[in-house]
This record gives C-alpha cells, structure tokens and sequence, in this order.
C-alpha cells in the first residue's frame, strides 16, 4: 500500500514478523507435533509484541482521526481495505482463533526431580507424562495466542495511523482554492 512509508512500514513489517513468529509457537504445541518452545523464546516474543503494540496504540491515537458524524467509524475503514489486505487480516484472525479454541484444558503444569505435578494452593496434585505436556502445550497456546492476536491488532493500528497520516499529508499538499490569494 502507498500509505505505509518509512518508520510505518518498518513498524507493519516488525508486527507481521512478530505474529509468524508466534503462530509457529503456536502451531509447535499442535497435537501431532507436541513440541514447546523454550520458557525464554515465547516469553520474549511476548515482550516484544507488548512494545510493539504500546507503540502502535501510541502512533494510534496520536493521529487525529476522520470523524463522520462526530465518530470515527473503523467498520467503514475495514470495509475499504483492499481485499487481498482484508483476506490475510482474515486467515490470521482464524489462525488465532483456533490456536486459542484449543487451549482447552490449560494449567500451569510443573515439572521437578520428583516428577510432574499440578500446584493449588497447599494442594499438590500428581501428573503423569503425557498430561503434563498436554496442559503444558495449552497453556503455551494461551500465552502465544493472546500476542498473535495483539500483533494482528497492532499491525491494524499501524496501518489505520499511517492512512490518517498519508491523508493529512495529501491535504496540506493539496492547493488551495482561489490560487491562495485573500480578495478584500
């Protein structure tokens, strides 16, 4: 899009990097996989995604936003985006979506040299194997799947401020009528 220009653009790229990097954690966790990325991997992608986000809300709302009718109305924006833009802001939302629907049964699971447990209170229960890597996996499709999601909203907001901002540029730009000179 001719909207998206220098520090927009890097700032949309940064958060769809972001969003494949915590799909793939997130598709890692899947059932016939069973894999979970390292405590440091998905904690620091959620840091990173929390920045990231902070500074599109910032970039955001910094922007003074087209009103219709005294509101602004994002349905409308939505609705003329491109629709090869509409179609990826789609598949990742569904993408998110069932990352998240699976998350079924997620428990902060713990593992030490005694084995595998689940810690209540002062109630310690046991785990075998097998449930601990499952309420494990879906507790890491939890904490992957809320950043997914933030990063799609991020890129949204990114997107939204630099269309506001490319508008205002075009109407500063834009030459006034009457050739610009005052008549008494």
């Amino acid at each position: 899009m001719e909207v998206l220009t220098g520090t927009h653009r890097a700032h949309f790229v940064a958060m769809w990097v972001l969003f494949a990097a915590e799909v793939l954690c997130l598709a890692a966790t899947a059932p016939p996989l069973r894999l979970v990325a390292p405590v440091w991997l998905w904690a620091g992608l959620v840091g990173l995604v929390a920045l990231l986000f902070l500074s599109a809300l910032v970039r955001c709302f910094s922007a003074q936003f087209p009103r219709r009718g005294g509101w602004f109305d994002p349905v409308l924006y939505v609705w003329n985006l491109p629709r090869g833009l509409k179609t990826w802001y789609g598949i990742a939302l569904c993408l998110v979506g069932l990352g998240l629907a699976t998350a079924a049964g997620a428990q902060d699971a713990r593992q030490d040299g005694t084995g595998y447990y689940l810690q209540r209170h002062d109630t310690r229960t046991q785990l075998t194997r097998a449930e601990y890597e499952k309420a494990r996996a879906a507790f890491v499709r939890i904490a992957t799947g809320i950043p997914a999601g933030l990063c799609v909203t991020g890129s949204f907001l990114v997107l939204l401020s630099a269309d506001i901002a490319h508008g205002a540029a075009e109407a500063a730009a834009r030459p006034r009528p009457g050739g610009g000179r005052h008549r008494p």
